[in-house]
């Protein structure tokens, strides 16, 4: 008798052994994985948020999703590698979720929605690891994929070998294994290779058949082609059926053996009985008791011949009802095939119906899109006057109130990029070109760069030399070697001899005008007050736009400048440049703008 090893969690298995119970097949659940969450962050969860696919491979994931309790965008389409998956989704979201009818990867990817995928945003909720065909497809196709794994499969901490030994024991000799994590953990322990080797082994896709012939030596293996309920039974179901009719055709040909071998026997029972009743006639005097044992013999061997025929009779109707029930369903099966034949071709008619419609609506959508844009250049466009009087009435503010000049010409080109789609407009725009050059090419004192070049400026002036003394130029000399030859000079000439003697010890100069004294601490610090005091002037009057006082103001800087600091100095000679410079620039604050396009804008208006 089959007994299966449901490794699935507890409930999902529990659900399948009721319904293998009510098949008469044995079952023994032993979940082989342990599902654990995964921290998600708040920026994974925001990808939902955006995306337009989101894409689920099984109920697990979504359940895991939905205790996060995300946000999923209102237009993003739900999609389920299986259909039990699906109603989940739809279940837990209150979206409509789609699945394939093959419920496998190759299933999914091959649904209409993933055919043009390009620049599309798909989400791929899922455990961690696995689905490498799905990520390595949809980016071929040139999606912008991103996996969002919300749990993960641990190993049962309870297995081991000796749980293996028990299973064999118990005579297990079919599983069922619906993920790669599940194989892995399954042939860990399930180290007897010729146990294995007899097992019958169901998963549920051809990526975990594949998966598994590369892991182990399993000679019998079954793809359920899905991971739902509904397929894993049918899968064991005609398995199951296969079984049966397997042992019958061996019990069969058993039966029919031993009735050919039972043959000959009668046949030498009779002989014998024929030999026994010869020999009662001859003797009479002990056959009585002879012949009641024979007739008992007899008697046992024609009941044993009518027992064979009954259960061969038996056997033989079974058969005749089991071939009749294999018809039936081949029968079935043929009508599924054909109906499922009819459907494709019917869905192939409306998918080309459908696609005759789309090309029909586009055209008369293009057609209706001309239309209407023939009709609208057709038509003459009416000038707004409300918004050329207000961009007109700005650039007015800009200019004589704000001093903007060149935001006053930039609501004049706005102005002038309005006007061009008007006819009758020519003479209007030439007026409002010549006010836009006009006001670009005002040019105003800057008021911001002057005052920061004086603070610099003034910043500087302790460091300036003050002129400390004015030395007079010396008197003429006189040669000390030049002696007069008149004998009335000799006083003279004595004189200069000694001077001529001493002038190596003690050398006396003389000035032709009076030295003048040193300045004072406090009229050093007065000069120095009144240069700055004066350079503050000059920034006050230009912030206040007082062009005269600024002048003034930047002259009597230069005097005290000249008068009382050492000129000669580098740095004194720059300050004097830099005052001079200043001094002789001309400064306009606020220039006379005349709007030439003002009579021009009124007959528009």
């Amino acid at each position: 008798m089959t007994h299966i090893l449901l490794t699935r969690p507890e409930e999902k298995s529990q659900q399948l052994a009721e319904r293998l119970s009510n098949m008469a097949i044995k079952s023994t659940i032993q979940p082989l994985l342990a599902l654990e969450a995964i921290a998600v962050s708040e920026q994974q969860l925001a990808m939902l948020e955006s995306a337009d696919i989101v894409l689920f491979v099984s109920q697990d994931a979504a359940r895991f999703l939905h205790a996060l309790k995300p946000e999923l965008a209102k237009h993003s389409r739900c999609l389920a590698v299986g259909k039990s998956t699906a109603e989940t989704v739809t279940e837990l979201f209150n979206k409509p979720c789609a699945s394939p009818l093959v419920e496998t990867s190759e299933g999914l990817l091959a649904m209409p929605d993933l055919n043009n995928v390009a620049s599309k945003q798909i989400v791929l909720v899922k455990g961690k690891g696995g689905r490498n065909k799905l990520a390595q497809e949809l980016k071929a196709r040139e999606a912008i994929f991103q996996p969002l794994a919300v749990y993960q499969r641990l190993a049962n901490a309870n297995l081991n070998d000796a749980m293996a030994a028990k299973w064999q024991a118990n005579g297990i000799d079919a599983v069922v294994l619906t993920s790669n994590a599940s194989i892995d953990s399954f042939l860990a322990i399930a180290t007897n290779k010729t146990w294995l080797s007899q097992l019958t082994v169901y998963l549920v896709s051809e990526r975990c058949v594949n998966y598994l012939q590369e892991k182990a030596n399993v000679k019998h293996i079954i793809n359920c082609q899905g991971a739902d309920n509904d397929s894993i039974i049918n899968a064991i179901a005609g398995q199951h059926k296969h079984q049966q009719s397997h042992a019958m055709e061996q019990e069969k040909d058993i039966t029919a053996k031993s009735t050919i071998s039972e043959k000959p026997t009668s046949k030498a029972q009779t002989t014998s009985n024929s030999a026994s009743k010869a020999a009662v006639a001859k003797q009479s005097s002990s056959g009585k008791a002879i012949a009641v044992v024979a007739l008992l013999v007899s008697l046992t061997a024609v009941g044993g011949l009518g027992y064979c025929y009954t259960l061969f009779q038996q056997q033989k109707n079974f058969l005749v009802k089991l071939n009749n029930e294999n018809n039936t369903l081949a029968e079935q099966i043929a009508q599924v095939n054909t109906q499922a034949l009819a459907l494709k071709n019917q869905n192939q008619q409306l998918q080309s119906a459908l696609s005759a419609q789309v090309s029909e609506a586009e055209l008369a959508l293009n057609e209706k899109i001309a239309q209407q844009l023939h009709a609208a250049n057709q038509q003459t466009p009416e000038l707004n006057r409300e918004e050329v009087k207000s961009l007109y009435r700005m650039a007015e503010f800009k200019a004589l109130v704000q001093n903007d000049y060149l935001g006053a010409a930039a609501m004049l080109a706005r102005l002038d990029v309005l006007l061009e789609n008007f006819p009758g407009t020519q003479q209007a725009r030439a007026a409002l070109h010549q006010d836009i050059q006009a006001l670009q090419a005002v040019q105003t004192a800057d008021v911001e760069g002057l005052y920061l070049k004086l603070s610099g400026l003034i910043a500087n002036l302790d460091e300036l030399p003050l002129n400390m003394v004015v030395l007079p130029e010396e008197a003429d000399k006189v040669d000390p070697q030049a002696l007069s030859n008149n004998v009335d000079d000799w006083q003279s000439n004595l004189k200069r001899s000694w001077d001529l003697l001493v002038d190596d010890f003690i050398k006396v100069r003389k000035r032709t005008a009076p030295i003048e004294p040193l300045l004072s601490q406090e009229e050093q610090a007065l000069i120095r007050h009144q240069l700055r005091f004066y350079m503050a002037q000059a920034q006050t009057a230009l912030t206040k736009q007082q062009p005269a006082i600024f002048s003034t103001a930047l002259q009597q800087a230069q005097n005290v400048v000249n008068n009382y600091y050492d000129v000669q100095a580098a740095n004194v000679k720059y300050l004097n440049n830099q005052l001079s410079e200043l001094h002789a620039r001309p400064l306009v604050f606020t220039p006379e703008i005349t709007f030439n396009s003002a009579a021009a804008i009124k007959e528009l208006l």
